[in-house]
Formats: C-alpha cells, sequence, structure tokens
C-alpha cells in the first residue's frame, strides 16, 4: 500500500509516490498509443498526434514525476519544511488532469475547448508548484547550488507550460499572435533545457552522490551549468520578442551546459565508493551517452531527431533511472523504515524485480535511438522498430513501479539465512 501521510507539517506521503504512478501511467500508455500509429515519428511536420504523444511525455509523465518528486526532495536539499507542505494535494490532481486533457486536446486535432482547459489547469498547477519551491527556498538557511538549480528548473517548467499556453491561444486571438509571434523556438529551449536538463542535473548531483556513495565534488560546475542555461533562455528571449539575432549564442551555450553535465557525471564516478552500481543507476548514466549524440544530429541538420533524441534519449532514460530509485527509496520510509534490523527489512534493491530493469533500459534506451534515426531519415522501418521497443521498456518501467510501491518484499539476506536454517527448526 502506498505509505500514509508522516505528520500534520509534511506533505502526504501518497502524493509523490501516487504521481510516480500516475505519470509511469502515462508514459506506458503513450507508448501503446504509439504502437498503434509509429509512422508519426518520420512525419515531415508536428501532427496532431506527435503533439499529443509528445506531451503524454513531457506533462503527464516528466512534469508530474518532477513536481510530484519535488514535494520530498526539495526540503531533503535545502535541509528545512517544504512552504505550504498540503498544496501538492492540489496542484498535482491538477497537473494530471490538465495534462490528460492537453493530449486529448491535440489528439482530437486541436480541440480548442479541451486545450484551453488543459492548458489553464498544467499552467496553474505547475505556477503553484514554483512559487512552493521559491518559497522554501527563501525560508531555508542553505541554499546550495543543487537546491537553487532544483527551484530554477521548477520556474522555468512553469514559464514552459505558460508559452505553450499561449502558443496553442494565439492562433484564435489574432491580436496576440501580431503580439508575441510564435516564440516555439523559445517554448523547446525553456523546456528541454531549462526546465529537464537543468532539473536533472540539480537533482542528480546529490542522487547520483548518494546512490553512488561518492563523495561531493566541486560546485562550481554546477553553478557555471545553471548560469549557462539561464544566459541561452535570455538569449532566446532577446530572439523571440526582440528579434536580435542570437541563435548561435543560445545553441552555443547549451552545447557547453550540455559538456559541463557530462563532467560533473564523470567527476562524481571518479570519486564514487560504490564500484558496482545497481541498474537504474547505470540507465541514469545510460542516457548521458545522448547528449554528444544530440550535438551530432542537430550539426548535421537533423534537428527534429536531436529534439527527440534529446528527449526521449537524456530526459526519459535519466528520470526513469532515478525513478526507480526513488520509489524505492519512499516506499521503504513508509513501510519498513520503523522495522529496523531485527525484522530483516528488505535493502532497497530488495524491492525490484531484477529481470525488469533490462527490459526497461534496452527498451528506452533502444527505442530512443530508433525514433531519432526515423525522424532523422523519415523512416518507416525505424519508426515501426522504435514503438516496438519504446512499448516494451514503458510497461516494464510501469510493472516495476507497480511491484515497488504494491509489492511484498522479502531481505535476500532473510531468505538466505530462512533457507540456511536446518528443516526441523525452519
Amino acid at each position: 500500500m502506498i505509505p500514509p501521510a508522516a505528520g500534520r507539517a509534511d506533505p502526504p506521503a501518497a502524493l509523490p509516490l501516487g504521481a510516480l504512478l500516475v505519470g509511469t501511467l502515462a508514459l506506458a500508455a503513450g507508448a501503446a498509443a504509439l504502437a498503434t500509429r509509429p509512422a508519426v515519428l518520420a512525419s515531415a511536420a508536428p501532427t496532431p498526434a506527435f503533439l499529443a504523444l509528445t506531451h503524454a511525455v513531457t506533462l503527464g509523465y516528466v512534469a508530474l514525476l518532477f513536481a510530484g518528486t519535488l514535494q520530498q526532495l526539495l526540503s531533503v536539499l535545502l535541509v528545512t519544511r517544504l512552504a505550504w507542505p498540503r498544496l501538492g494535494t492540489v496542484t498535482l490532481p491538477a497537473l494530471a488532469a490538465g495534462s490528460a486533457a492537453v493530449v486529448g486536446g491535440f489528439a482530437r486535432g486541436f480541440e480548442p475547448g479541451l486545450l484551453a482547459a488543459g492548458g489553464t489547469l498544467v499552467t496553474l498547477a505547475l505556477g503553484a508548484t514554483a512559487l512552493q519551491a521559491v518559497r522554501t527556498l527563501a525560508g531555508a538557511s542553505r541554499r546550495d547550488a543543487a537546491a537553487r538549480g532544483l527551484v530554477a528548473a521548477a520556474a522555468y517548467l512553469a514559464l514552459t507550460a505558460a508559452l505553450g499556453f499561449l502558443l496553442a491561444t494565439a492562433p484564435h486571438l489574432p491580436p496576440l499572435a501580431r503580439l508575441l509571434g510564435y516564440p516555439v523556438g523559445l517554448h523547446l529551449a525553456v523546456g528541454l533545457y531549462g526546465a529537464f536538463l537543468l532539473g536533472i542535473a540539480a537533482a542528480g548531483q546529490r542522487l547520483l552522490a548518494m546512490f553512488a556513495l561518492a563523495k561531493r565534488t566541486h560546485a562550481v560546475r554546477l553553478r557555471t551549468l545553471t548560469g549557462l542555461v539561464h544566459a541561452a533562455i535570455v538569449a532566446e528571449l532577446l530572439t523571440a520578442f526582440a528579434h536580435v539575432p542570437l541563435h548561435g549564442v543560445a545553441t552555443g551555450l547549451l552545447a557547453a551546459a550540455g559538456a559541463l553535465q557530462l563532467w560533473e557525471v564523470t567527476a562524481l564516478l571518479r570519486v564514487r565508493l560504490r564500484r558496482r552500481l545497481e541498474p537504474p543507476v547505470q540507465r541514469y548514466l545510460l542516457a548521458h551517452a545522448f547528449l554528444p549524440l544530440a550535438g551530432v544530429l542537430a550539426l548535421t541538420g537533423h534537428r527534429p531527431g536531436a529534439g527527440i533524441d534529446l528527449l526521449l534519449g537524456f530526459v526519459v532514460l535519466a528520470v526513469s533511472g532515478m525513478q526507480v530509485k526513488i520509489a524505492s527509496f519512499l516506499t521503504w520510509q513508509g513501510r519498513y523504515a520503523a522495522r529496523g534490523g531485527a525484522a530483516r527489512a528488505p535493502l532497497l534493491r530488495d524491492m525490484l524485480l531484477p529481470g525488469l530493469e533490462p527490459l526497461t533500459t534496452v527498451g528506452l534506451g533502444a527505442g530512443a535511438a530508433a525514433a531519432a534515426l526515423a525522424a532523422s531519415l523519415r523512416s518507416e522501418p525505424w519508426a515501426n522498430a522504435a514503438a516496438v521497443l519504446l512499448a516494451i521498456g514503458a510497461w516494464a518501467q510501469l510493472i516495476q513501479t507497480l511491484a515497488i510501491v504494491f509489492g511484498r518484499h522479502a531481505s535476500r539476506a532473510g531468505r538466505a539465512a530462512g533457507s540456511a536454517v536446518p528443516k526441523e527448526h525452519a
């Protein structure tokens, strides 16, 4: 069962786990829908079906997991109480419902009512989540680079939603379109880099250090990465609204930010104490191989393929790896923390179905690579392969998450000890 609330001053423990479950279900449903129409990956232009699937991933999966995890992770990073701890009971259901409406609005051919309702809910929910993060940061005495980066990522996620709402509204309001134009590039940059890259870099620095038992590295790399992302977003804002030609500047800044993230991960691995990393952590690390691949695709003129590579390869693979560890940790805290060693509580790794991890990693990783190739080459065979692989990976991830949250877990050490007891004493 999902663990109950920890206390009146804390957010209900069911919130982040519920967000993880609903988000993973959205990813699996999106992959199943893609399997029925894989040709959308090879389309020359974004179709309504393609936009629906994209938002199932960005809003239904990544944004919901980010907002849910923030209810626990932010207070841990800042060593303080979360501001407005019950806010998530409103914002997370609103975000889930709004995401479903946005996806449905695109799937039904730009249905304006659904897009308007969904966009409003998503924008308000993520805006409130960002305000909660800022308020928590303002009241904390400890404000390191990881925490500040995570709060900035929450703000960029809210800005991404607001920009998306404007993009969906502009065709129906000509004065708004004349005033703002159609800043699609800004929307993508703020979402992919400001929200997702920065969020993964900030949270990953602390989580990777914890799960790999790595010593803390110099914060200068994360601070510099954060500054580069800020500068790139400012350049995109000037390009979109002031018509300053800074496209090359933003691209260079974001490429440098990606290189710094690779450097930071490599530095953490060099000082780790745990030599053998668990499969979900390996998947998080594998995601970083898609950063240079996206650069190659972008430099060779395959920008759609580069975007898919970043979203499905880097973002989804990294998030899915950390999701398993976070779900295990939160479930363990709720169900086993009070038992102690006497009750032979399981370790985090005992809560996994080990056979599913290779399926998830191979399915999502190879599927992302095939999807990027399908978009770059306009190849339906690659699109078909991508759809099958992504469905395998996404559904394996869903089954794993369900097993972690609802399964019955036993300590491997306990099982080994039990098997060593003579039958007459068992």
